[in-house]
């Protein structure tokens, strides 16, 4: 059915079921109804109401989530107009807010639900220490506020090589600046949370747009994500996790496989970069396709991620990173689960996303196939029980229809691919 078709009942039967949060259930069905998952179980099993619509895959899973990605932000075409995830001005970006820049009908949102992809972390940039508080939001809806899961969602900071080179005539230059800013600001947070807290009218109190966001990390309202590749820079960002007490998460982590011991005694979860992360830059260098699961091996959570892809077409396929990291150790059901329900947890979604449980938000992906396997295809995306993508129905398309997003991307400065 087409996505105007959409019904509110709809029965998906396959031949093998990806729970995620159970063993698989072969020869199963779903039940869907009004945007939840009402049943599921074996064929059999399930009471399926007369005359539901239904559906007939190999294989199905829940909708899959990238736990850090640019997209909404970083547009396909790569040319200024459409680029908006970086704020060259000034280092310390707090007050930056990713749905403020969210473009809902970027083209790259087609294509990740061609992909099954159906929840975004959507985070800024990478040039600022700083770099704004991100959200979580559906790939798939009219609005922003319509798509929107979770705002803020976290408040986004950058160490290593990219921040400290940004400003060239302007602090931060050096690492030892960068950790200088941070503590700075954190301790300045301090100072906004125990305003707060003396000041019994709240009316009364003035908003600090630079300074709210750091008041809500140090109180433990607002996560803390630390983008670091290096094990030193990682080690930092332990230190001040440590320091301010603050509820934090690792991204990137290109090293954090050469330092597990210390990450599982911090009690700090991971989102990865993607499994086939380019060596770019000197902090790359020891990048590990087993990275996954030397850290799942450590006992630490783990999410793999499609980051941000400064090279067209602007985004990865979580599903084809997640698949590399199985062939290189991590195994079927924890790369299933690190882009689906691992990367719920770590994002605090779980309760409504990334397994396929009764309740839950009906986010499902429908194969012809085995995930991992290259040749399989997505036949249907689903999102909050609509079909938002329907494989046939894209087949039907005139070429120049399909090829969308990627008509274009040779417009922007290194650009490749197809060109108008």
């Amino acid at each position: 059915a087409p996505m105007s078709e959409t019904p509110e009942r709809l029965a998906i039967f396959a031949g093998r079921i990806h729970t995620v949060s159970g063993k698989p259930i072969l020869e199963g069905v779903v039940l869907l109804e009004k945007g939840r998952i009402t049943a599921v179980g074996k064929v059999g099993e399930v009471k399926i109401p007369p005359g539901t619509p239904a559906l007939a895959v190999a294989e199905v899973t829940p909708g899959l989530i990238d736990a850090h990605s640019s997209v909404g932000l970083s547009g396909a075409l790569n040319i200024q107009a459409d680029q908006d995830q970086d704020e060259n001005t000034d280092p310390n970006q707090a007050d930056l807010r990713v749905i403020d820049g969210f473009n809902p009908d970027e083209a790259l949102l087609e294509f990740l639900r061609r992909q099954g992809v159906t929840v975004l972390h959507v985070v800024p940039g990478a040039v600022n220490v700083i770099a704004g508080q991100t959200g979580i939001l559906k790939t798939y809806g009219n609005t922003v506020d319509a798509m929107t899961i979770k705002f803020p969602a976290a408040l986004m900071i950058n160490l290593g090589e990219i921040p400290k080179k940004t400003y060239p005539n302007k602090a931060p230059t050096t690492r030892m600046a960068t950790a200088a800013l941070l503590r700075n600001e954190f301790n300045k947070g301090n100072e906004q949370l125990r305003k707060r807290l003396k000041e019994t009218d709240a009316s009364k109190l003035e908003p600090k747009p630079k300074l709210d966001p750091f008041a809500d990390a140090v109180s433990g309202k607002l996560p803390v994500i630390f983008s670091a590749h290096r094990a030193d820079d990682i080690q930092t960002a332990l230190r001040i996790t440590s320091e301010f007490k603050l509820k934090a998460q690792l991204d990137q982590a290109t090293e954090a496989y050469l330092m597990t011991d210390e990450i599982r005694k911090a009690g700090i979860p991971i989102v990865l970069h993607p499994t086939m992360q380019r060596v770019a830059r000197m902090e790359t260098f020891n990048t590990f396709v087993g990275s996954a699961q030397r850290i799942s091996d450590a006992q630490i959570p783990v999410a793999i991620s499609s980051g941000f892809e400064d090279y067209v077409p602007k985004t990865r396929s979580i599903r084809f990173e997640a698949a590399m990291a199985m062939a290189h150790g991590f195994g079927f059901d924890k790369a299933l689960g690190s882009i689906t329900l691992e990367a719920a947890k770590i994002l605090g979604i779980d309760k409504d996303y990334g397994s396929i449980e009764m309740g839950k938000v009906a986010d499902l992906v429908l194969y012809d196939g085995d995930p991992f396997e290259h040749s399989t295809q997505v036949k249907y995306t689903i999102i909050g029980g609509r079909i938002v993508y329907n494989r046939d129905d894209y087949l039907k398309m005139p070429f120049a229809r399909r090829a969308l997003p990627f008509l274009g991307s040779g417009a922007g400065s290194g650009g490749c691919c197809i060109g108008w």
